[in-house]
């Protein structure tokens, strides 16, 4: 009975504006002392404590704890001590055998000693981790850190890296940010191991001085090749607008340079991507839509791009540059653009031809008489430019009408559209004219149906229709190729879309197809097929293929399977095959990805160049994942077709690749190439 009595003793000091509240089983006072023994409970305005024993100095506002000792600071930050020393109106405190954690920090704490104040939080013979706190798969133990309060950036003497209390590396000092927020500093280094070039290393060192503004270095060497440093700023520069700018510089070995015979020994370039949403819109209305995107490079050769810290697998030797901006409402559309290019495969640019400026004003589809008649125009300008050779400027009109109407209860559909297209062409430079005009009109005609039933499993959806275009009259002729302009030729196309679904209104069949006949010459065309099975929602097959009668053969077909089996293994085929104007190639390729258990992750994938008759690329590798790190193991062979500027080569390399991480502390890729040769193309 006393001592149920007793669990309501509790006494309350005000210092410095402070209030203590300290609950106990025992509570006595002493002069300017305060002991409670028994289940202490105490409350301020920046702690809860609990504790076996306190002992408070209400002159000073400092109090001990024994025993037992846990602390919960804010809402975040929380620690448990066999004995602490705190400054309950301040910042302040020492601590012995001291565990600390806070919710905006992704590790934990543990040390013999340990003090912190406003600024500093210090620590000795301690450990860190972010993985369990019983047995952790690894954790970093020090003889002495400290952690800055403000910037979450911990700072590691004599640092040792335990792996299930296996000692495995060792670092005088060792600094990382320990929150999820942006922290200047290093990143994970990129370290390559190959036979044409050597050892390759690149540190990249982050800078974020600003919260909308971030700068990337990327210094690299090249043992036997060169070395140099890339650079990306990105920023934000408005609610609506963001961009970055990247500018690069390598130096190739001179011994190098002339071994490959490279078209430059010093490779430089920039970069420049903008987007912006907003610029005069707001002087206009809310009805308006605007936009800005620029995406521009200048370099003085491609291999600015193959020793880049980005991945460009782009075999041409055309480098294209772009401006683009429209201002639009709902009935208008206006367009500025300009295009630059650098052809990499020339000696010099001069005979490169350039797009620049073109502007577009475009109409939106308008009703006049009862929405049966429907119109939109389009009007657009291209000015070609280049220092050799002839250009022009060309001045385009395009003016469609057409005439909707439905019968039979909106069973069937018809549309007529009257479509009239002019093209006025001045040139500059041309020794065989200086004009040219082009003028074209057609005809289309479209039957078509809309119909949807529901039947006791599925339900059915079907667009089937009848299009037949007929060329009017033309005249004129246009000379350049560059100047491009689509003829159509008369024909009349049979095309069908539909869509099955189940009593769950789950999507289970989707089939698309066209056939083209050409009315003049009397054959088909061409005939485009594309049908999807959705086994269930783990699980589809799609097939996608276009016949040229023209050719006698199919042009294109691809084809995939994707798999997905009791959420334990994702599997992937896929079949590639081009036959047309644009070059011929086959392609297989298949991955699968296996759980093999919740730490386990098996994963391999093979791509075959059917018409080469070798594997493109192969690798077989596996994850092992665990809630504080992981790591993957992976070897790899592959065949790259690479254009530099000695010209065009295949890159044959193998290699293993070891990628670990401890989080959130980040990690290290290494790439040890077994082998690596090119061949000239």
């Amino acid at each position: 009975m006393w001592r149920k009595f007793c669990l309501l003793c509790s006494l309350s000091f005000i210092l410095n504006a402070t209030e203590v509240d300290i609950y106990a089983l025992d509570v006595k006072k002493e002069g300017d002392f305060v002991t409670a023994n028994d289940d202490v409970v105490i409350f301020s305005d920046f702690y809860f404590i609990t504790a076996n024993k306190a002992i408070y100095n209400e002159q000073t506002g400092e109090i001990e704890l024994f025993g037992d000792v846990n602390i919960l600071r804010g809402q975040n930050e929380r620690a448990h001590s066999s004995y602490a020393k705190l400054k309950l109106d301040g910042n302040e405190g020492n601590f012995e055998n001291f565990f600390f954690t806070n919710n905006n920090l992704e590790v934990w704490f543990q040390s013999k000693l340990s003090s912190f104040d406003s600024l500093k939080f210090k620590s000795t013979i301690s450990a860190v981790s972010s993985c369990n706190i019983e047995n952790p798969d690894w954790e970093i133990r020090f003889s002495e850190g400290w952690l800055n309060r403000q910037s979450n950036f911990v700072h590691l003497y004599n640092a040792k890296l335990y792996v299930k209390n296996i000692p495995v590396f060792y670092l005088p000092y060792f600094g990382f940010s320990a929150d999820t927020h942006r922290q200047s500093g290093l990143l994970i280094p990129n370290l390559v191991l190959k036979s044409s070039e050597g050892l390759y290393y690149e540190q990249p060192i982050y800078f974020a001085p600003f919260e909308n503004l971030d700068l990337e270095l990327n210094p690299q060497i090249r043992a036997k090749r060169g070395f140099g440093i890339y650079s990306t700023l990105r920023f934000i520069d408005s609610f609506s607008s963001s961009g970055e700018v990247s500018f690069g510089i390598f130096r190739e070995n001179t011994n190098y340079y002339k071994k490959e015979n490279l078209k430059e020994q010093i490779h430089t370039g920039l970069e420049i991507k903008y987007a912006r949403e907003s610029l005069v819109k707001s002087l206009l209305g809310d009805n308006f839509q605007e936009g800005l995107w620029v995406d521009a490079t200048y370099l003085n050769d491609v291999d600015y791009l193959n020793l880049g810290h980005r991945d460009y697998r782009d075999l041409t030797s055309l480098i294209s540059s772009k401006v683009n901006y429209f201002l639009a409402d709902e009935n208008n559309f206006y367009g500025m653009y300009a295009k630059y290019y650098i052809d990499t495969s020339k000696t010099n640019n001069k005979s490169t031809l350039q797009e620049y400026p073109s502007f577009q004003y475009h109409h939106f589809l308008n009703e006049l008489f009862n929405e049966k008649i429907r119109y939109s125009f389009d009007a657009s300008f291209h000015k070609y430019y280049r220092q050799i050779g002839p250009y022009a400027n060309q001045l385009n009109f395009n003016l469609p009408l057409s005439y909707h109407n439905a019968f039979f209860g909106d069973l069937l559909h018809f549309t007529f559209t009257e479509n009239a297209f002019a093209s006025l062409i001045n040139y500059t430079g041309s020794t065989d004219k200086e004009h040219d005009s082009y003028f074209t009109s057609a005809h289309q005609f479209n039957l078509y149906t809309d119909l949807s039933k529901a039947y006791d499993s599925y339900f059915h959806t079907i667009n089937f229709g009848l299009n037949y275009l007929l060329v009017g009259t033309h005249s004129g002729q246009i000379s350049e190729e560059y100047l491009d302009i689509e003829k159509e030729e008369q024909h009349l196309s049979l095309y069908n879309v539909q869509y099955f679904y189940n009593k769950k209104a789950q999507k289970k069949l989707k089939h698309r197809f066209n056939i083209d006949y050409l009315d003049k010459k009397g054959q088909f065309d061409k005939l485009e097929n594309l049908l999807t099975y959705y086994f269930n929602e783990n699980a589809y097959l799609n097939n996608e293929l276009v016949y040229s009668y023209q050719e006698n053969r199919f042009t294109n077909i691809i084809s995939q399977l994707s798999l997905n089996i009791d959420f334990k293994a994702d599997l992937e085929f896929s079949h590639a095959y081009q036959n047309d104007k644009y070059g011929k190639y086959s392609f297989i390729g298949t991955r699968t990805n296996y759980r093999a258990s919740a730490n386990y992750n098996l994963f391999g994938g093979i791509w075959l160049d059917i018409q080469r008759a070798h594997p493109n690329m192969w690798e077989l590798g596996y994850t092992y994942q665990r809630k504080c790190w992981n790591y993957s193991l992976v070897y790899r062979e592959r065949v790259d077709p690479k254009l530099t500027s000695g010209g065009i080569s295949a890159r044959n390399q193998s290699g293993v690749y070891f990628v670990f991480n401890f989080y959130p502390l980040g990690g290290v890729k290494y790439d040890f190439s077994l082998k690596e040769n090119e061949n000239k193309i």
